[in-house]
């Protein structure tokens, strides 16, 4: 999370003038870009992927890619093969991600993730993604406790969500 929004910044956003709470202000700035992420389905921080599926049809990668960098799949004797990079390619410029697979080979059919799909993935975090994790990391921070007691709770309006709202993948797949 720290990748994401920087301790410095996290603080002056709280009006934290003391380090006497940096391990935990970290672990909140963490746990809300995590939380972010799920909500959106997108990845903040360049870092390697491997998705498996069974077979070389249709797939589709939940998340903007920077590059697709290998593909290796059992054949029908159940041996590990890597197939030539010129018989894929990726659509990054589409979110959710796809590949596309030209004369695919026949892969072990008594096997799950049969074929397996690595790459790069991973962007920065726009202006008002990094503004909601700030806000929801604000609110962990503030509400330290599962409960709270004597105090009527709300949602903000056009909050958090509704800030995120426009940056989430939604696949139709």
């Amino acid at each position: 999370g720290t990748d994401v929004i920087s301790l410095a910044d996290m603080k002056e956003f709280l009006r934290v003038d003391h380090s006497d709470e940096d391990t935990t202000i970290s672990e909140i700035i963490t746990s809300a870009a995590i939380a972010v992420q799920d909500y959106t389905g997108r990845v903040f921080v360049s870092s390697t992927f491997t998705l498996k599926t069974d077979y070389f049809y249709n797939v589709e990668i939940p998340a903007a890619i920077g590059a697709v960098t290998g593909v290796t799949y059992y054949d029908i004797a159940n041996e590990l093969q890597t197939l030539d990079v010129s018989k894929y390619y990726a659509d990054s410029s589409r979110v959710p991600a796809r590949i596309a697979f030209l004369d695919p080979p026949s892969t072990f059919e008594d096997r799950f993730n049969a074929v397996i799909i690595a790459g790069n993935i991973g962007k920065a975090a726009s202006p008002p993604i990094k503004h909601a994790i700030k806000m929801l990391a604000s609110h962990y921070y503030e509400n330290r406790r599962a409960v709270i007691v004597g105090v009527k709770a709300s949602k903000i309006p056009l909050g958090i969500e509704a800030i995120l709202n426009p940056y989430r993948i939604i696949s139709l797949v």
